[in-house]
Order: structure tokens, then sequence, then C-alpha cells
């Protein structure tokens, strides 16, 4: 029997369909693909810095974090944001250790965390701790505290976004809230000014006027400038009159109405709800005179730092009859009053020299029940209620949210709304078997077109934009992208199915916990992540798309909640643990060998059943089934040789399976260590190299011979190989595979024709 060899390089990820390419696998665990061109081990996780550690160690409640923001402001400011299950609201101090609670004495207790407060100086803490952030250290104090929605099974928790410097969170209970990197405010305001009271300005004379005989009687304040004053100096169609007694001529008065609203504004320039109409204003310009209108306006809350009153035009004909039915609508800007003290104001200004009309429409409160936001051509949109409607708020104020800027995504058979994306060009909204694409309209409106009503997402935190591939997102067929509208809105948008490969891992995903799944970036391996749940409602599993090749792998034991990417010169994963054994927020390091990394090891272990122990997950790689029958009477299988790079004295274990049997895997011989198997040029290994003998130098690839003859004696028409390390290797994270090749016995070669050529056209 002759001997031929088969090899494999330029490897690529998991393709588990019954017939894929050589290079394909059927199995990817615990690693990740190198710029190389290998697969090595992947990272692993810890808590965020040391100080962490002891975070939440004794977890009587069970505290969990439950979301999680990214907060920037520039290229040197970043913070992360998160909620627990207990309804607190903090800020991260990385490397910090800021007071965060109290003991059973009163004593601050170190945490690693700050609690954020609102404009009243309350803690966000859930229990009722009020903390002072004046001086140098915080100050605690049993008072009344904030208390934020904690979220119930299949809620995603809250969802954020950065407009103008500052983070805005819904959740579809609480009161939206802003956060400008000192405080906690709530968005816009939930409550309209009271009505604000009008009427004409009245003086009383002089005194020398009653001194010299004069009644002490009160007129009207008015003028006969042309430029100061409300009303009309010569209505059309007056008639002048002469007196007799005292010889003078005079006009008759106009008579005039007018109305007035007020708004409140606040520090971030966001305006409220105009109130309602005052009652109207009505008086005479008699003798000529334009008059003076006092009003009295209302005082708002801790948060208003400005006041804005506007009017009517005069809303009397010349002879005292209303215009129009257009009446009480249309309302103009008079003047804004830069603090919240001043309780009168008196109004000079005519009709002509008054400011932009305004309405109702122009105003409107944050929606409270929407989920889902989005920035998006400096507006904030927000989705997600009960109904398809889609709000957005006015120009470059994301606070105030016009009646009229409603966009109703209708196609009731497409489900509720579950996500919104935003990109350069297009908001991306998403339904549950539907998706649709918001577009800015020529005159500054805003317009939207349907892109599918077959495929939606079910998952809304799984939505990211991966570069090179997409915008991807989790449905009930499996994980999508979306092409093409991120580039420019004349390029033509694709659906395509990216989990196709690894379809057996999608159907592993429990389809009542998949709204909790959750997606992330790790840019600095060039990853997709989606973590999703395939065992009751928790995320265990995580899915890795590996985006600069197009290939998929998975690993175990992510347990993640929620997760956010940090933004500096280093990319990084942050995500909160779904684990109440074992608390906190971790971040991922692909240069850990461990998750958990600190484990047993670490210098505040106190018992041996210590719950942080670390999580040892070797890497795995199983190649797809290679199909060596094809033409020849018999193969037989004699070597496989593995190319990878050389770690010195790391061994490596071979399985091997024959015609895809799964209930017989026939495990090697003996390890093998990473080096050259010929031991002609022994690798030095640290720790054993002699000094001025043995030289180091950059690891390379090398071939590790496996004789597997001995394994099987019966033909064989599948082979599949899988490469893994021994439980006792102490370096896990010490493996880099680039390629193999088998080597096998070829019997005779068949004389096969095609079947076609066999049987004429005209014979079934």
């Amino acid at each position: 029997m002759n001997t031929s060899r088969l090899i494999v390089e330029r490897l690529r990820g998991m393709d588990q369909r019954y017939y894929t390419r050589a290079e394909a696998a059927a199995l990817i665990e615990e690693m990740t693909w190198d710029s190389y061109d290998g697969w090595k081990k992947a990272g692993g996780y810890d808590l965020v810095t040391q100080d962490l550690y002891d975070w939440g160690r004794e977890n009587s409640d069970g505290l969990r974090i439950t979301s999680i923001h990214n907060y920037s402001k520039g290229t040197n400011f970043e913070e992360i944001i998160f909620e627990m299950n207990n309804g607190s609201l903090c800020r991260l101090n990385i490397g910090k250790m800021k007071g965060g609670g109290f003991d059973g004495f009163g004593d601050a207790l170190e945490r690693p965390l700050d609690f954020l407060v609102d404009a009243s100086n309350l803690a966000f803490d859930g229990t009722g701790v009020d903390v002072s952030t004046s001086g140098d250290l915080p100050t605690f104090a049993f008072t009344g505290g904030r208390k934020r929605y904690v979220p119930k099974v299949h809620d995603i928790g809250s969802q954020s976004c950065t407009f103008g410097g500052r983070l805005y969170m819904v959740n579809g209970v609480d009161e939206p809230i802003v956060y400008d990197g000192r405080r906690v405010y709530t968005a816009g305001f939930q409550e309209k000014p009271a009505q604000p009271q009008a009427a004409v300005v009245v003086r009383s004379y002089h005194n020398t006027h009653i001194a010299e005989g004069g009644d002490d009687t009160t007129y009207f304040l008015g003028t006969k400038l042309k430029s100061i004053g409300l009303g009309s100096l010569r209505p059309k169609g007056a008639k002048w009159h002469n007196s007799k007694k005292k010889e003078e001529k005079y006009i008759d008065g106009k008579i005039c109405a007018y109305q007035y609203r007020v708004t409140f504004v606040n520090e971030r320039g966001q305006e409220s709800e105009m109130s309602e109409p005052s009652e109207m204003c009505r008086f005479e310009c008699a003798e000529g005179k334009r008059r003076f209108v006092a009003l009295q306006i209302p005082i708002g809350d801790d948060t208003v730092v400005a006041r804005r009153i506007y009017r009517t035009r005069d809303l009397l004909d010349d002879f005292g009859n209303p215009i129009g039915a257009e009446i009480g609508t249309n309302f103009y800007f008079v003047r804004e009053i830069q603090d919240n003290e001043t309780k009168a104001f008196e109004d000079a200004l005519t009709d002509a020299n008054l400011g932009a009309l305004t309405d109702d429409f122009d105003f409107g409160p944050m929606p409270k029940s929407s989920r889902f936001i989005a920035s998006f051509k400096n507006h904030l949109f927000l989705a997600g209620d009960t109904d398809n409607l889609v709000r957005y708020s006015a120009s470059g104020m994301p606070e105030v949210f016009p009646q009229r800027n409603v966009l109703d995504m209708g196609d009731a058979d497409a489900g509720k709304i579950t996500g919104m994306y935003a990109s350069t060009n297009a908001l991306v909204v998403f339904k549950e078997h539907g998706i649709y694409l918001i577009t800015l309209k020529a005159d500054g409106g805003f317009q939207y077109k349907t892109i599918s009503r077959d495929i939606g997402c079910t998952a809304p935190r799984s939505i990211r934009d991966i570069p090179f591939t997409g915008l991807a997102f989790l449905s009930q067929k499996g994980l999508f992208v979306l092409k093409g509208f991120l580039e420019s809105t004349d390029t033509p948008t694709e659906i395509v199915n990216l989990s196709t490969p690894i379809k057996e891992v999608i159907d592993r995903i429990c389809p009542s916990s998949a709204f909790g799944s959750v997606g992330c970036l790790n840019r600095d391996d060039k990853e997709y992540w989606i973590c999703v749940p395939t065992i009751g409602e928790k995320n265990n599993l995580l899915l890795v798309w590996h985006y600069e090749v197009g290939a998929w792998s998975i690993r175990k034991n992510y347990p993640i909640n929620c997760a956010v990417e940090t933004r500096g010169g280093s990319s990084k994963i942050l995500f909160g643990s779904n684990n109440t054994n074992m608390p906190g927020i971790f971040v991922y390091n692909n240069f850990y060998a461990f998750k958990n990394e600190l484990g047993s090891t670490s210098k505040v272990r106190q018992a041996d059943d210590d719950p942080y122990d670390f999580i040892k997950d070797l890497p795995v790689y199983e190649t797809a089934p290679l199909k060596l029958n094809g033409v020849y009477s018999g193969v037989h299988v004699s070597y496989v040789n593995l190319y990878c790079v050389a770690y010195g004295d790391e061994p490596i274990k071979l399985n091997i399976k024959i015609n895809r049997d799964q209930q017989n895997v026939l495990e090697s011989n003996k390890e093998r260590i990473q080096q050259h198997t010929d031991n002609q040029e022994r690798l030095p290994i640290y720790g054993e190299a002699k000094f001025g003998t043995d030289r180091f130098g950059f690891h390379r690839p090398i071939v590790i011979r496996f004789d597997v003859t001995h394994f099987h004696k019966t033909l064989t028409t599948e082979f599949a190989i899988r490469i893994l390390q021994d439980e006792l290797n102490e370096h896990p994270n010490r493996l880099m595979i680039v390629g193999y090749s088998v080597d096998a016995k070829m019997g005779e070669q068949k004389n096969i024709r095609a079947m076609t050529d066999v049987i004429s056209p005209d014979r079934r």
C-alpha cells in the first residue's frame, strides 16, 4: 500500500455541518484566533482589581450586577456606571477605595464603589443612606436614600446612551435620569408649571397731585410710544371726537386681549411643557395709550434655573371680536427670567417685537415607560412602550419631546419593539419579527422603511456593530447580521445568517431565556461575543465570532449578566456576574490563564471552601471529519503530525474519532511535549537551561508526531482529531496550533465512472 499525506493549514473556525472544508473544525473551545494565523489558548477573567476581591464575599443577599454602562467625556475621562439588584446605582472606582457603605457600628467600610447622588444629595444606595461628597472623604447619614427599579426575569434592565457629554438612562419603570459626571438628575420635567396670572398694570397718582387737590384715585399705566406697550395707538376704523368743554381731540380706545404661558428651564437648558394659558387679560387702550401687563409667574422645584414667558398677539380685532379659531394656540416668546425666585414680571413688549412662534406641539416630557434609547442626528430616540411608537426629541434638546415627533412603526403582526441601534446614516428599529430603518428627510424630519417582516431581534442586548461584518443581533432563527446600511443609505441592505455553521450550538439556547443574551466587542482580539443561556435563565455559554477571519468558537463558564466595552487605547470587556457565589465586576484579559484568575492563590483566601477558586477550562481543538475513502479501496491512518508553536515542555494530548463514532474516542498512548520529535534540537526550557550554553529565542513552529496505527484495524472512511491539554498542566495558555497533517496508507485506486456518463439522458 502507498502512503499519502493530507496537509491542512490556515485553520478556520467551527463548522458543524455534515460535510465541510478540511480546514474547518467541529469544535474549538477556550481558544482564540491569532494574527499569526493560528489558534491559541484564550484568556480568562478576574475581578477588576485586587481590592475588589473582598467585595461581596459573604453575599448573603445574593448581590449581582443588573446593568453596566460606559460614560465617557472626551478622550481622558471614562467611568463605569452600574446597578445592583438591591436598587443601587454606583460608580466604579478602579484603583481607588472610596466609601460606599457602613458596618453595624456606623463606621465607613472600604468598598470599590461610590453611590451616585441626586440633586438633593440623596444616594442611590437602595438602603436609605445619604452620602455627601463635599469634602475630601465621603460622609454618611441615616437619611432617606434612593432606589432604582430592580429588573425581573426577562427584563433587560436599564439602557443608556450618551448625548451632549451626559449619560441618559431608561428602564421602562423609573423616571428617565441623566448623569453629568457629578450628580444624577431627573431627565426633563414630568409636570408642567402652574397657570400664570395676568392683569393690567395699575398705578396710583403721585402725592403732589393729591396735595394740589386732586383725587386719590388710580389709573392704568399707559404710553403713547410706538415701540413700547401692548395694544394699539390708532386702531383701524376708530373715530376722532371733539370735546366742547376742553376743546381737545381724543380717540376711541381699542379693546385688546392677551394670554400667557410659562415653561421651566433646567441647568442643562432643557425646557418643560407649557403651562395652561392664563385667564384672558382684557383692557382698553383709551386716549391712544398702549398698556402694560403685570404677570405673576410660578416658581419651580430645585432643578429649575430659569423660566420662559410666552404670549399671544392681540386676540381681538378692531371691533373687539375674536380674530379666529386659532386663538389660544399661537404663543410667541417674550422673555427668559434667569432665576427661580422672581414672582412678578411686567410686560411692555409690542406684538411686532415678539419672538419665535411656538405651541403645545413643540414641547413634551420624556416618556417614562420607554425601555430603549438611542442618539441619532442630534436627536434622542425612545421606544419600547406598550405601543409601536418611536418618539424623538427636539433637535439638540434631548429632554424635550414634542408631541408631533412620533413615528408609528405599525405592523402589529411583527410584534413589539425589541431594540434600537444608531449608525451614522440610519437608525435601526427591531421588532420580534421585523426590522425597520429610520433615516433623515430632506426637510429635516424623519421617515422609515421596512427591511424585513420575517426576521427580528429577540435579545436587545445582543445588538452590536461588528467591524468587517455588519450589525449583529440574535433572532429566533439564529444570529444574523444586517449589512449595507452602515456605509451608506444608498447601499442595498442585506440580512445574513451568521450562525449557519454552528446550528447545533444555536439549538442549545433556551428559548424562554434568550431575551437576556448579552453581546459585546473584544476589539483587542478582534472578537464579537454573545453570551447565551443553555440551562435555565442565566447566561453561561459564550459564542465568539472572530470577525477578522470569519470564524466561530465557544467558551464555557462565562456568567455574563451584562457587559460593556472600555473605550480607551486598550479596549477591555467588563461584565457583571450573574453568579451570586462569585459576585462583582470582572474584566477579561487574554493574559489570564484561568477564569476567576486569583482563585485559591489569592492573598485574601480564608477557608478551603472559599467560593473564589479559579475555573480551569482547558483548550480543545477538534477537526472536522476528514473524508478519506474517496476512490481508494482502503485507507489506514498511520500518523498524525501536529504543527504548533513550541513552548518547551508543556504537554499536548491527542484523541481520534473513526468514522464519526461518538461512543469510542480513542486516546493516544502518550502525551507529547512541545519539542522537536526527533530530539535532535531540544529547545531550552526555562529553569533548566544552562547559562552560557543554551540560548532562548522567539517561539517557532515545530512538528509533533503521533503514531495512531495501533488504535484501529478497520478501514477508515472518515477521520477526526481532537487536540487537548492534560488536566495537570500548570500553564494551559501555552498552546498554539497552526496546522496538521495526516499520513495514511492507501489501497488500490478504484476505477469509478460517474453514473451520468453510464446512463444516457433518455434513460431513467
